[in-house]
């Protein structure tokens, strides 16, 4: 075991950052799911490009972009969509916060034999990525960070996130339901909390039957979890103004979106120097769906600079 002393000395390499676990309190990673893109032509030479969803999201929400982003970086490099923690098909814990995430990640550089990698985060997802990238610059070529600001708290849209996790929990459905009747009828009950078909259609994407449950249907996230640490969990980034990312770093935000304000660029500019913030006309938090072939533009532009 190493003493304090050398505990806080040991920071500047990757497997040094790994020799510090021994010795110090790090949250417990879990094994991260994850979709690769690689048609076995990607440069060995070329760092990867990890990607990140956002509350509510998963892997899947990326399939068309990452397989874009695959086809046209150049170099051609791999592509990994990610099912973060409480999400997907990734493991489901007591405990969500960036702090774990990021540990999550780390884990996952561990596991594909990843020494560098480009990473794209999208919300929730962004702020994993961002906290990734100040925490361990050595293992980040380049970051685009999409609509979500390293500012406390989030837009005003997601005031009522606690009001549709608590909403969420409260759906009954017969296992006798098919998986068309089951989105039917969450919808129908959702729409007396959430108003936009949209984002309740968003939602209900987590909606699965389960094969160890009886059938029952249940939720790909975990409602729970993220209910009980989203104010601290979610709603709020880390206070790291000590800390900076010098690589290159692209924010791109939704010109209608609230989540990244003009107030907030002199502390992106503090903790990522070298970033530029590029708003996206009529696009709102999920610039990425909403204008796929202008964010891809933007992201590919980047990549490939």
């Amino acid at each position: 075991m190493f003493p304090t002393p050398v505990c806080r000395a040991i920071k500047t390499s990757f497997r040094s950052l790994h020799l510090s676990a021994t010795c110090c309190t790090r949250p417990v990673p879990v094994p991260l799911s994850f979709t690769r893109y690689d048609n076995n032509v990607s440069s060995n030479n070329a760092p990867p490009v990890l990607v990140l969803h956002g509350l509510f999201g998963s892997k899947s929400n990326w399939n068309s972009l990452a397989k874009a982003f695959h086809k046209n970086t150049k170099p051609v490099r791999k592509i990994y969509a990610i099912d973060a923690r409480n999400h997907g098909d990734s493991p489901h814990t007591d405990e969500h916060s960036y702090d774990h995430m990021v540990e999550d990640l780390v884990l996952l550089y561990k596991t594909l034999g990843i020494q560098q990698a480009s990473i794209i985060g999208h919300s929730m997802g962004g702020r994993a990525m961002m906290l990734l990238a100040l925490k361990y610059p050595e293992l980040v070529e380049k970051a685009v960070i999409v609509d979500i600001s390293p500012t406390p708290g989030l837009g005003t849209s997601n005031t009522n996130i606690p009001l549709f996790l608590q909403s969420m929990k409260m759906i009954q459905i017969s296992s006798d339901a098919t998986i068309h009747q089951a989105r039917k009828i969450a919808d129908e009950q959702l729409s007396r909390i959430v108003s936009e078909k949209p984002l309740r259609d968003f939602l209900i994407t987590n909606l699965v039957k389960g094969e160890k449950e009886g059938g029952q249907f249940r939720w790909r996230i975990n409602l729970q979890s993220l209910e009980r640490n989203f104010n601290s969990g979610v709603a709020q980034f880390p206070n790291l103004a000590e800390l900076k990312f010098e690589g290159p770093t692209l924010f791109i935000a939704g010109g209608r979106s609230d989540y990244v304000k003009s107030e907030d660029i002199p502390l992106i500019k503090k903790l990522f120097p070298n970033s530029d913030v590029t708003y996206v006309k009529d696009a709102g938090h999920w610039v990425h769906s909403e204008k796929s072939t202008e964010f891809s533009k933007l992201v590919l532009n980047f990549l490939n600079y």
